[in-house]
């Protein structure tokens, strides 16, 4: 029977030739940092270690009886898995572990590159071959963060991460650093900033693959809001527009590498386009974003345009004009959508009474506040904080 499988972003087909009764485990080894050793030693050195790399595998097979593996299965550009079966677990387990330091030191030998082998659980059921080939991608991706040249079984990676005490927290913010770089262009920085953060963060206790790569999307959204100068006419970030200069699929690509240097490859490809993207606010553009920056400091103040005028040392006519012309939209305006989008934060994530939530976004007349919520939102602010909270987890919060 052949099952067709994803395994490393690549469609493969692999074999089961187990019994009804009979345990699958998978083995899969991958080369260490291929795609940057190819770069710098060239296209004919690549395919002479992977044919020597390949080779390796298959002898290291060929010391096991047919009966007990499946074939060699290549997963391109860099990586090969061989199935393994047999009805007790525990020994199907202990040759999968001799067959990957084998494979490990063999390659090695034979090529002078690094392997890392990922290793799955003994399977059972009739989704065996699916479940151990995705645990085996799963124990691979392990070296994204614990570096490479190293075997890691799954059963022993997440015994190691159990138990956990919840969300780790950020041990290092470099989003400072990140802005500084990006508004001044340089691309090398921005990149040489994230990549002495990965491996920082990389060594923080409790960090997993998916944890780093979470942690990664939200710089790169980071770089793209700092690049974009557009907003909208309630001074967010204008998304649509940010993503017409970096469609998100491209993002995404990031959760499908499991490597530290392909990640730096990655950044290298990505930043610069970014970092490119961003140019310099016209002088018009900067007194408007001091505006800005000044409303959403003092939103909860009795704020009018001419006291933010005098604080800003700017005409209230010429204010008024740069929100029409480059926001399309009014001072007044603008200050409410503010106010409002503070005040549905604070409505789902407290049990401040709506009267405390009025004044704290600015109106000492809760009666206006909440003609002006149902105005932006069509519901009142009551009826938005049940839809959004529960008895429960307002006990709670």
């Amino acid at each position: 029977m052949r099952h067709h499988s994803t395994v490393l972003g690549q469609a493969i087909t692999v074999p089961d030739q187990a019994g009804d009764e009979g345990h699958v485990l998978v083995v899969l080894a991958d080369i260490d940092d291929f795609e940057v050793s190819r770069l710098s030693r060239g296209d004919e050195w690549a395919e002479g270690m992977l044919a020597a790399a390949a080779a390796a595998v298959e002898r290291c097979a060929a010391g096991y009886a047919p009966e007990r593996h499946g074939a060699v299965v290549a997963v391109p550009p860099d990586a090969w898995m061989v199935t393994f079966h047999g009805a007790d677990p525990t020994e199907l387990r202990a040759t999968g572990r001799r067959f990957a330091a084998l494979v490990r030191d063999r390659v090695q030998a034979a090529c002078g590159v690094a392997v890392t082998v990922g290793i799955s659980r003994p399977r059972t059921g009739s989704a065996r071959v699916e479940a151990a080939t995705a645990e085996a991608v799963s124990a691979l991706d392990h070296k994204l963060v614990s570096g490479g040249d190293a075997v890691y079984d799954l059963a022993e990676v997440r015994a190691a991460h159990a138990g956990g005490a919840g969300p780790v927290p950020v041990p290092d913010r470099v989003e400072e650093r990140l802005a500084r770089c990006i508004r001044r262009g340089d691309a090398t920085g921005a990149v040489a900033t994230l990549r002495s953060w990965i491996e920082r963060v990389s060594a923080v206790d409790g960090v997993t693959p998916d944890v780093l790569r979470e942690w990664l999307a939200a710089e790169v959204l980071y770089a793209l809001e700092v690049a974009g100068q557009r907003r909208l006419s309630d001074g967010s970030t204008d998304w649509i527009a940010a993503c017409s200069r970096l469609p998100l699929n491209e993002v995404v690509e990031m959760y499908d590498i499991h490597d530290r240097s392909y990640l730096v490859l990655w950044l290298e490809q990505l930043l610069p386009r970014i970092v490119a993207s961003h140019t310099a606010p016209s002088p018009a553009r900067h007194v408007l974003a001091v505006v800005e920056r000044y409303i959403q400091d003092h939103y909860a103040d009795d704020l009018r345009l001419v006291t933010v005028s005098e604080a800003v040392f700017v005409s209230p006519y010429y204010i008024s004009h740069l929100f029409q012309r480059e926001l399309g939209t009014t001072f007044l305006k603008y200050l409410t959508a503010v106010r409002m989008r503070h005040g549905r934060r604070l409505l789902a994530e407290t049990d401040l009474p709506v009267e405390l939530v009025a004044e704290q976004v600015g109106y000492q007349a809760p009666k206006r506040f909440r003609e002006l919520f149902k105005r932006t939102f069509h519901v009142t602010p009551s009826e938005y904080r049940r839809q959004v909270t529960t008895p429960v987890l307002r006990a709670v919060g």
